[in-house]
C-alpha cells in the first residue's frame, strides 16, 4: 500500500494522477524490472499484463499488484510484448468512499535468446545414462549389457526414451528436423542432429553421438575360457577370469585395445602393472570415443 494521508471525510477526494517510471522496458526472461510510482493516489495497483494480471480481463478474476511504498519489482516467466497498466485511486474516506481512479499504459519487451541445453540423459532401469557434453556435441556411452536384479540384461540402445533438459522452458527442441517429444523412442546407437530454438527464435544446433561401450568378440586366456563379470555400479568396467597370461582376442574393426595407452596386438601376454582399456572411435569424428576399461584377474 502507497502510504500517502486520506482526505478528511467531509473533503472531496483528490484528483488522482497515474504516472510510473520503468528502469527498463526491454528485458530478458525473469530478469526483473522495477516500476515506480511519481504520480498521487492513495492506493496504485499495477497489472503486469501477463497470466492472470492482465487490466482487460480484471472483471474475469485477473488481478493487479498493489504497490508498496511507491516501488514494484517484478520478472516474466515467459518472453512476449506485456502491457502494463497502472491504476491509481483517491477516496476522501477512511472506508475508501468517493474514489477516484487514472490510468496509465506502457509496454514492456520480453525476449528469450537462450539456446542452451542443461542436460541429455536415458533411464534404461535400473541406471541412468547421462551424456557428456564437449563443445557442441553430446556424446552418450550405453553398454550392450548391464545387470538387473543380479542378471544379465540386453541393452535395446536403438529403441530408448530420451531426456533433454534445454536451458529455457519456452525453447523448443528438434531432434533431425521433428519435433522432439519425451514419450518417443529413439535410436540411441546413432548420431542426431539437435536444433534447439529460443522462445526469441534465434536457433542452434548441436551433434548427438550415440556409443556403445566397446567389448571383446572372442576372449580366450592362456588358451582357456575367459569368464566376464560385470560391474552393477560401473557400466564402463569388465573383469575377466582365466588361467595363464596369454591373450588371444578379436574385436570390432573400431575397437583397439591399448594397454597404458599403447596398442596391444592379439598374442600378447597379460603385463600386471598395466591399466587396459578397450576403446572405440566414431568413424567420422576421431574425438569422439566410447572407453571401456578392463580387468584381467
Amino acid at each position: 500500500m502507497l502510504t500517502v494521508a486520506c482526505a478528511n471525510d467531509n473533503q472531496e477526494a483528490r484528483t488522482p494522477q497515474a504516472m510510473v517510471e520503468v528502469d527498463k522496458q526491454h528485458l530478458e526472461v525473469n530478469e526483473s524490472m522495477t516500476i515506480r510510482f511519481t504520480g498521487v493516489a492513495d492506493q496504485v495497483v499495477v497489472y503486469t499484463g501477463d497470466k492472470d494480471h492482465q487490466y482487460e480481463l480484471r472483471d474475469s478474476s485477473n488481478t493487479g499488484l498493489v504497490v508498496n511504498r511507491g516501488v514494484l519489482t517484478y520478472s516474466y516467466a515467459v518472453p512476449g510484448t506485456f502491457h502494463v497498466v497502472c491504476v491509481a485511486t483517491t477516496y476522501d474516506t477512511y472506508m475508501g468512499g468517493g474514489l477516484k481512479t487514472d490510468t496509465t499504459g506502457l509496454d514492456i519487451v520480453v525476449y528469450d535468446d537462450v539456446t542452451t541445453i542443461d542436460a541429455i540423459y536415458a533411464t534404461v532401469t535400473p541406471n541412468v545414462y547421462v551424456a557428456v557434453a564437449t563443445g557442441d556435441d553430446w556424446v552418450m556411452c550405453l553398454p550392450e549389457k548391464q545387470l538387473y536384479n543380479g542378471r544379465e540384461m540386453t541393452v535395446n540402445a536403438a529403441r530408448q526414451r530420451l531426456s533433454i533438459e534445454a536451458g529455457s522452458d519456452s525453447a523448443k527442441v528438434y531432434i533431425d528436423g521433428e519435433l522432439y517429444v519425451s514419450k518417443n523412442y529413439y535410436a540411441l546407437n546413432a548420431d542426431h542432429e539437435i536444433r534447439v530454438v529460443s522462445g526469441s527464435g534465434t536457433e542452434k544446433v548441436y551433434r548427438f553421438y550415440g556409443m556403445i561401450y566397446p567389448e571383446f568378440k572372442t576372449l580366450t586366456i592362456g588358451g582357456g575360457e575367459a569368464v566376464l563379470t560385470r560391474s552393477a555400479y560401473y557400466q564402463d568396467l569388465l573383469t575377466y577370469r582365466g588361467t595363464g597370461t596369454t591373450l588371444e582376442f578379436t574385436l570390432d574393426d573400431d575397437v583397439r585395445l591399448l594397454a597404458d595407452g599403447k596398442e596391444v596386438a592379439s598374442g600378447s601376454t597379460i603385463r600386471s602393472d598395466a591399466t587396459y582399456t578397450l576403446v572405440r572411435t566414431h568413424p567420422h569424428n576421431t574425438g569422439v570415443v566410447a572407453i571401456t576399461r578392463v580387468s584381467f584377474e
